[in-house]
């Protein structure tokens, strides 16, 4: 059983999505960027699993990583480029989801 598996559907959308954006694998230049723009339409709990689901990290690094995100302003170089390519990849669906 893989860790989608395990995500409830309102989760699994969003998790298609990252992986059809990032079919080799976040790469850790957009990480971040993905938890500050992905951070204002999930809970800190969720927004966790679906990270983790996606990208095999520690849930609890994932975590210290979603709340430094919220506290520091990111790049909007950074943030453009990833969500232009989560648009093209459903980021709309999944924030009509939560």
């Amino acid at each position: 059983m893989s860790m989608q598996d395990v995500l409830p559907p309102a989760l699994s959308g969003a998790a298609r999505m990252l992986r059809s954006a990032y079919p080799g694998g976040m790469p850790d230049t957009a990480y971040r960027a993905v938890l500050a723009l992905l951070y204002e339409h999930f809970s800190d709990r969720n927004l966790t699993a679906v990270i983790a689901a996606v990208t095999g990290r520690d849930a609890a690094t994932i975590l210290n990583d979603i709340h430094a995100c919220a506290s520091s302003k990111q790049e909007p170089s950074a943030t453009g480029a990833v969500r232009r390519l989560l648009e093209q990849h459903g980021l709309q669906a999944v924030r009509a989801e939560d």
